[in-house]
C-alpha cells in the first residue's frame, strides 16, 4: 500500500507544481500587460499635465504683459495733461482747448480772441501732449519683448467734436466735417513740431470727426435753463456758452491685444482638456 501511494504522489505533485507554474506565468504576463498599460496612461498623464502647466504659464504671461501694457498707458494719467475717464474708459486729454465757432485751426482757438499769450501757452501744452503720448509709445515698445511684435499695437485717435450750434453751408461744410478737420489740423500741427505717430512701430493714429456726437461731451441742461432764462435770446446765448465747450478735440490711446488670448474661454478650455 505504501510503496502504491507513493508512486502515485509524485506524478500528482509534479502536476500541481506544473498547473501552479503555468498560472503564475499567466499571472505574471497578465500583471505585466497591464503595468505596461497603465504606465503609458501615467506617462501620458504627466505629459498632459507639463503641457497644461506650459499654457498656463503662457497666460501668466500674456496677462503679465497685458499689465505692463496698461500700467504704462496708465502713468500718463499722472501728468497734467491727460486723465482717465472710467465711464467711457478712456484716457483722456486734460487740457481745455476750445476752437472759435466754425474754425478748425489750432491758431484759431477762442483763446486767440482774449489773450493772445495764453492761446500760445495753450498750444505748447498740446506740444507736450504729443511729445508725451509718442514717448509713451516708444517706451512701451522697448519694454515689450520681441515674441510680442505682433501681438501688441497702440491706437491713438484723435477725434474732433462739435457744438450743435447750427453750421450748414453746404454738403461739405457742417459740422461734422469741422469736426474732421479739427483732428486732422491738429495732427498737421504736431508733425510741424516733430510729433509724427504714425512713423511709430505698432502704432495706428486714427483721424476721426463725431460731429455733434462722440462722448464724452458737455451737454446743456435745457430743462433748467429754460427755467432759469426765459427769454429766447438769453436763453440761447447760455445754451450756446455750454455747447461752445465742445468745439474741440479729444486724444485717447488704446491698446490693441491682437494674438493674445488670456480669456476665461482660454482657461476653461485648458480645464476641458485636463
Amino acid at each position: 500500500m505504501d510503496n502504491n501511494n507513493n508512486g502515485a504522489f509524485w506524478p500528482s505533485y509534479v502536476d500541481v507544481m506544473t498547473t501552479l507554474f503555468a498560472i503564475m506565468l499567466v499571472l505574471f504576463a497578465v500583471s505585466f500587460s497591464r503595468f505596461k498599460i497603465k504606465e503609458k496612461e501615467l506617462t501620458q498623464k504627466v505629459e498632459e499635465l507639463r503641457d497644461t502647466e506650459t499654457k498656463l504659464q503662457e497666460i501668466v504671461d500674456e496677462y503679465d504683459d497685458i499689465l505692463k501694457i496698461y500700467s504704462t498707458v496708465g502713468e500718463i494719467d499722472a501728468t497734467e495733461y491727460f486723465g482717465y475717464n472710467k465711464p467711457y474708459l478712456k484716457h483722456l486729454f486734460q487740457i481745455n482747448v476750445e476752437y472759435q465757432t466754425k474754425e478748425y485751426a489750432i491758431n484759431k482757438l477762442k483763446l486767440d480772441l482774449i489773450d493772445t499769450d495764453a492761446a500760445n501757452k495753450k498750444r505748447d501744452s498740446i506740444i507736450a501732449a504729443g511729445k508725451l503720448i509718442k514717448e509713451t509709445i516708444l517706451q512701451l515698445n522697448r519694454n515689450m519683448p520681441e515674441t510680442n511684435d505682433n501681438n501688441i499695437k497702440f491706437l491713438v485717435i484723435i477725434e474732433g467734436q462739435s457744438s450743435r450750434i447750427p453750421f450748414q453751408e453746404g454738403p461739405w461744410k457742417n459740422n461734422y466735417t469741422l469736426s474732421y478737420m479739427r483732428a486732422q489740423y491738429l495732427n498737421s500741427f504736431w508733425k510741424m513740431n516733430g510729433i509724427d505717430l504714425n512713423s511709430i512701430d505698432r502704432c495706428e493714429l486714427i483721424i476721426a470727426g463725431s460731429g455733434e456726437e462722440g462722448v464724452p461731451r458737455e451737454i446743456p441742461n435745457e430743462k433748467e435753463l429754460r427755467r432759469l432764462y426765459t427769454t429766447t435770446n438769453v436763453y440761447y446765448k447760455q445754451w450756446s456758452l455750454i455747447e461752445e465747450k465742445n468745439q474741440r478735440f479729444l486724444i485717447n490711446i488704446v491698446p490693441v491685444l491682437g494674438n493674445i488670448d488670456s480669456t476665461r474661454e482660454k482657461i476653461y478650455r485648458i480645464k476641458d482638456e485636463r
